[in-house]
């Protein structure tokens, strides 16, 4: 079949890897990994007769790399190899930045990193990084261009900054590996902004109108986006945690959720009856637990179901991370200590949780005032 964007998307994982070929160029195809991960490749020969070698190599990831564009560079390789070249030997510094990101992850990301953060990558790499930067040569990218971009996200510091040290830490890699000369990073001396903590939760008015939003879009929404968005505000997890959870790390016997790759390491978390009910009332209890519409895949992404739901609602400046925020305040209202609390968020370190001390003192301090309000009718203060 001729490959398209949308039949490529559509492919999914077997019980082993896979190879599905382009009717239009020869020697053009995808393989499916047994990961679901989808790379372009190219079947050709160089040389002539028995002494003929031939090679397979990858072009980009689908995904990253749209059809058109890895076919246009299989079509340019098959006409080096039929004038007897290699295109597999071209010259390293011409690789395309959307290329050496697919080496970054083989060669350093899977060795180096867990998956969560691996998934992170690929989001600011899809996002932020290949629209601007993917299809330039890495040695061509400059100082002034990545600093233009860094400036153009100055409404999301955090993602910018993020953008830059992904941004960076390839360049370092390309150094190290030869791809661009020595101390030539181009991210180097690009000032990162300033990123003030956030601490931002729903109050029990916003909560209940949250409530509200989401029975209102019940027709309208994929029934897996809602019931991901109710589990992180049932349970405080982060967003990876949730989405990437599946039927076989859940446990209702002993009412347990066993995450195996969280931030701070595998994690056993208690699943209350709420949890319980909003995940029996699911469909389909195989593999993913929030599917995606595309058979065998996942929900990557609630943000913009989540803008949805606090547009109805008539909240602004919150975002899905905050429903996490919303829960540890909620805990902490209850009066249990920050140890517990860090507990149940999944921190390592008690430090981390410290950030809503300050929540503390808000019974404290209304007990205050009402003390004070019944003082001052009996005493007449200056």
């Amino acid at each position: 079949m001729k490959l398209t964007n949308k039949k490529v998307e559509q492919l999914t994982a077997n019980t082993k890897s896979y190879i599905v070929w382009d009717t239009d160029v020869k020697g053009f195809g995808v393989r499916v990994n047994l990961n679901s991960k989808k790379t372009f490749i190219l079947k050709y020969r160089v040389g002539f007769g028995r002494s003929a070698k031939v090679r397979k190599p990858v072009i980009g990831t689908a995904g990253i790399m749209k059809v058109e564009e890895a076919r246009r560079i299989a079509r340019k390789w098959l006409l080096e190899a039929s004038e007897g070249n290699d295109p597999k030997e071209v010259d390293k510094t011409n690789i395309p930045l959307n290329d050496f990101f697919d080496l970054y992850l083989k060669h350093y990301a899977e060795i180096k990193k867990k998956r969560l953060s691996i998934e992170q990558d690929k989001g600011l790499m899809r996002l932020h990084i290949a629209p601007s930067f993917g299809k330039i040569c890495i040695k061509d990218i400059t100082r002034a261009m990545i600093t233009k971009h860094h400036q153009s996200m100055y409404k999301t510091p955090h993602c910018a900054n993020r953008m830059l040290s992904l941004l960076s830490k390839m360049m370092n890699l390309a150094e190290k590996w030869e791809y661009i000369p020595q101390y030539s990073n181009p991210c180097r001396h690009i000032d990162k902004y300033k990123e003030e903590g956030r601490e931002v939760y729903l109050n029990m008015s916003q909560i209940e109108k949250i409530g509200l939003a989401i029975r209102e879009l019940e027709n309208k929404e994929s029934p897996y986006m809602l019931a991901a968005i109710k589990m992180l505000l049932f349970t405080g997890r982060r967003t990876n945690e949730i989405l990437t959870l599946r039927w076989e790390y859940l446990d209702f016997e002993t009412s347990k959720m066993h995450l195996p790759d969280t931030k701070t390491g595998a994690k056993t978390f208690y699943l209350s009856s709420t949890t319980k009910q909003l995940l029996d009332s699911l469909p389909n209890k195989e593999g993913y637990v929030f599917k995606s519409v595309v058979k065998g895949k996942r929900i990557t992404v609630v943000r913009h179901v989540w803008k949805k739901i606090c547009k109805i609602a008539d909240i602004k400046n919150i975002r899905v991370h905050d429903l996490r925020h919303t829960y540890a305040s909620l805990a902490i209202h209850q009066g249990f200590s920050l140890p517990i609390i860090s507990k149940i968020l999944g921190h390592a370190d008690t430090r981390t949780t410290e950030r809503y001390a300050h929540l503390h003192d808000d019974p404290v301090n209304q007990a205050v005032d009402r003390i004070d309000q019944q003082l001052e009718g009996l005493i007449k203060v200056g």
